[in-house]
């Protein structure tokens, strides 16, 4: 029978895999190449992934738990943080290290391919963008807002926080960027004030 893939190992390669990946990007992604670099055979690769797509798939999860992780601390650490104030550290950890912004990268690389270039199921490729929308929505759902409010607020700020760090990886220019956040988040925020003070706001009383 053939040896199963030992779990320890199989953790430790998908992490390589995934630094591998946010360096080299998904479009031109191999195996062979691949498995040259992170100094193990091609058959090792098969062995605890499967085809390349399962390999895909599983890198582009870890790379999304990694980075829920990170929120978690930060929740961990102060509990009552807004989504402003997520987002603001969001940023400020995307832009701490290079490595940080090419593993954000990789979630916006494989939702943008074409699914006949990297062979990332479709799901997989949404997930990307819904996984970050889905999160501020219940979010902004346990901060008061209705819904439908919080569906439309957390399309609209997944939408800009994602439109600023595209300009980020194709520019570089933090500042100007930064300063579009700060006024992107005020106005978040203005509408999560404006909706907490219209439900702490005592309606007209019967009869009046």
């Amino acid at each position: 029978m053939p040896r199963p893939p030992d779990p320890a190992r199989r953790q430790e390669l998908l992490d390589q895999v995934v630094r591998y990946l946010a360096h080299h990007g998904l479009g031109d992604a191999s195996l062979r190449p691949m498995a040259r670099a992170l100094g193990v055979s091609l058959n090792g690769l098969v062995h605890h992934f499967g085809t390349k797509t399962d390999l895909l798939v599983a890198a582009l999860a870890r790379a999304n738990e990694l980075q829920e992780q990170e929120a978690e601390g930060w929740l961990a650490c102060n509990p009552t943080l807004s989504q402003a104030d997520l987002l603001r550290k969001w940023w400020r950890w995307i832009n701490a290290a290079p490595e940080n912004l090419a593993l954000v990268r990789l979630g916006l690389e494989a939702a943008a391919l074409d699914a006949t270039a990297g062979g990332i199921p479709g799901r997989v490729r949404a997930e990307q963008v819904g996984l970050w929308r889905t999160n501020i929505e219940q979010r902004l759902i346990e901060e008061g807002l209705t819904p439908g409010a919080a569906q439309i607020e957390a399309s609209l700020t997944k939408a800009m926080f994602t439109g600023l760090v595209v300009d980020l990886i194709a520019t570089g220019n933090r500042r100007r960027l930064t300063r579009a956040l700060r006024e992107g988040l005020h106005r978040l925020e203005a509408v999560e004030t404006g909706h907490r003070e219209r439900r702490s706001t005592p309606g007209p009383a019967k009869g009046a």
